[in-house]
């Protein structure tokens, strides 16, 4: 795949971004269970502790999930809650020393954009309601029957192959950045491998 892999470096960067609007929906959900010397302390850590999963969840979906798990663990609550929009909490619970609660979080698209460049992670964060789209490079090992299946996949999806270039057995194709990570993992699922070429997803059977 090395031969490959600098070709499509090579077109990757002669591909220019295209596509219409679309939202972005940056936002995760945690069931959270605290306790502490106090129900106030409690429901404070379980908040922070929310507030980190949530973001990490969210995150890795759009950086490399370890570098995520290091910046995360290494900043403090008070540098993470500049990165939350909004939250809302339900059937919340709470005892002389214990806070029960389901918690929704809401991202910062632009704070978490500048946020993560500012600390040297490379990730693909849309930005709100933006018209960035993902570029796929696509590898066919059996021509016909390998796209006939990767149509499949992003129909399931409701996703649709913007394809830019198709010569031999390699295509280049667009979608929606925000739906990137649901194509990924539906692609592997079945099968297909996948590697990330700076933003860029490259995938092949």
């Amino acid at each position: 795949m090395s031969k490959l892999s600098k070709t499509l470096s090579a077109t990757m960067m002669m591909l220019l971004l295209m596509g219409g609007a679309f939202a972005v929906d940056l936002s995760g959900y945690v069931a959270i269970n605290q306790t502490s010397d106090t129900a106030a302390n409690a429901k404070i850590n379980a908040m922070n502790t929310a507030r980190r999963q949530i973001l990490f969840n969210v995150l890795s979906k759009y950086a490399d999930k370890d570098e995520v798990g290091v910046l995360i663990s290494e900043a403090t609550d008070d540098e993470l809650v500049d990165l939350i929009a909004s939250s809302s909490v339900s059937n919340e619970q709470i005892s002389a020393d214990s806070y029960l609660a389901n918690v929704k979080m809401d991202l910062d698209n632009d704070a978490v954009i500048s946020w993560l460049d500012a600390k040297g992670i490379r990730n693909w964060v849309p930005t709100k309601d933006s018209n960035e789209m993902a570029t796929v490079f696509v590898v066919v090992q059996n021509g016909i029957s390998d796209w006939a299946e990767l149509k499949r996949i992003a129909r399931a999806l409701n996703i649709e192959l913007d394809t830019q270039t198709m010569a031999g057995n390699q295509a280049v194709v667009k979608i929606p950045l925000n739906n990137r990570t649901r194509f990924t993992m539906a692609v592997r699922e079945a099968g297909w491998k996948y590697s990330d070429m700076g933003g860029a997803l490259q995938i092949w059977k």
